[in-house]
């Protein structure tokens, strides 16, 4: 071996034995570092002030102490109202490798949807960061409380979210920048728009007007002729991809009557139904009046649907009082609620069926059907003109 490729040769040996050195020799410990996360924790709102609980954990035993800062911020919850925010400071102690952050609850007796916490890590001292940002949950165990002289109302701010579109239906007739009317009974596409229902949709102020601050919705029989409604959706005009649905309502009872408020994917004349999915924000079957449902629909184009639902029972007709019906639409999950009371959840972890049709646009529907698969045809007890009343849709995003 000549003498240039002896020295190479040392040259390489001396890197290779460095590469994992410090400039003293020693072993870097970027290679020993263990690697601290934090876990999404939940608590119950209880009685007085309490703690929600989150975990930080590091990947192994630390020798030495870690400490770990971190910031707490609202996503749905407000700080100072929901919670207190704590220092930003937490250590894992050397011989262990998990502490807990402990942000104080502030109990009120407001009735509210479920509310988020974000905890993210930014730096660790003797560590590195791993799975750094966590949400905490708050879960609401008041009573519904928010009722004015007809019904359940809902504020019309809500933090975190920014008011993206309303109609408070406060003028004399209906918004067509908005809406657009379906006409008929579906044919000769889909006759009985497709679960064999009765009505014939019409634009006739006896079917549809905005009165009083309402949206007025009537279903009305006309002798032998059969049965006449409305329903308007706001395909093209008015599209939104997740955030929060308040919609103020009250409803028709009667046997073979079928009010809902939902919502189609935008994409349905692409891909159809179910593929464009379906969410029922609220259906009730007339001969059922203290029952609400919440519902998805999905599947693959011209088969029949995959759905899951869950409903709600109130003690009174939901033909008595307005309520308000809840969506809190987020990437992977939607959840129901009625007068803030969590009813209904799905996520992308718990259907069946290999896909989720829920991250994309959806626009809204609003329509009172008489007969139908579901809730039968009227019979000698169901009482025409009946009536289903919006006092408000609001959207925050």
């Amino acid at each position: 071996m000549n003498k240039i490729n002896l020295f190479c040769f040392i040259f390489l040996s001396f890197c290779l034995a460095c590469g994992d050195s410090d400039d003293d020799g020693m072993p870097s410990p970027s290679a020993n570092l263990a690697a601290i996360s934090i876990s999404s924790g939940s608590i119950i709102e209880g009685a007085g002030n309490s703690m929600l609980q989150m975990e930080v954990r590091a990947s192994q035993i630390v020798e030495t102490n870690v400490d770990v800062e971190y910031t707490v911020r609202g996503i749905s919850a407000s700080p100072d109202i929901d919670f207190s925010p704590p220092s930003g400071l937490v250590t894992i102690a050397a011989g262990s490798n998990s502490a807990m952050i402990a942000i104080p609850i502030i109990d009120d007796e407001i009735k509210e949807v479920e509310e988020k916490i974000s905890v993210m890590l930014t730096s660790a001292s003797n560590a590195s960061i791993g799975t750094g940002v966590a949400v905490g949950l708050i879960k609401d165990n008041d009573q519904p409380s928010n009722f004015d002289t007809d019904g359940y109302i809902t504020s019309g701010e809500h933090f975190g979210y920014n008011l993206s579109w309303a109609d408070e239906f406060d003028g004399t007739a209906l918004n067509t920048d908005n809406y657009n009317f379906d006409l008929g009974d579906g044919c000769p596409d889909i006759c009985g728009w497709g679960n064999n229902e009765l009505e014939w949709y019409t634009d006739e102020p006896e079917n549809i007007r905005v009165a009083d601050g309402k949206l007025v919705i009537t279903a009305t029989q006309l002798g032998t002729q059969g049965f006449r409604s409305a329903k308007i959706h706001t395909k093209g005009k008015k599209e939104f991809k997740f955030g929060r649905i308040d919609v103020r309502a009250k409803l028709p009872e009667g046997q073979g009557i079928w009010p809902a408020i939902w919502m189609l994917g935008s994409n349905i004349d692409e891909v159809g139904w179910p593929a464009s999915g379906e969410i029922d924000i609220m259906e009730l079957v007339g001969h059922r009046p203290n029952i609400s449902h919440g519902t998805a629909h999905w599947g693959n184009s011209g088969d029949p649907s995959t759905f899951v639902g869950s409903s709600i029972t109130l003690d009174e007709k939901f033909s008595e009082q307005f309520h308000v019906f809840t969506l809190v639409w987020e990437q992977n999950e939607i959840n129901w609620y009625m007068d803030e009371t969590l009813f209904h959840t799905i996520t992308l972890a718990n259907l069946q069926g290999g896909v989720y049709r829920f991250n994309a646009p959806f626009y809204m529907i609003f329509n009172v059907a008489v007969g139908g698969n579901w809730p039968g045809s009227p019979d000698q007890s169901t009482v025409f003109p009946q009536q289903m009343e919006i006092d408000y849709v609001r959207v925050f995003q």
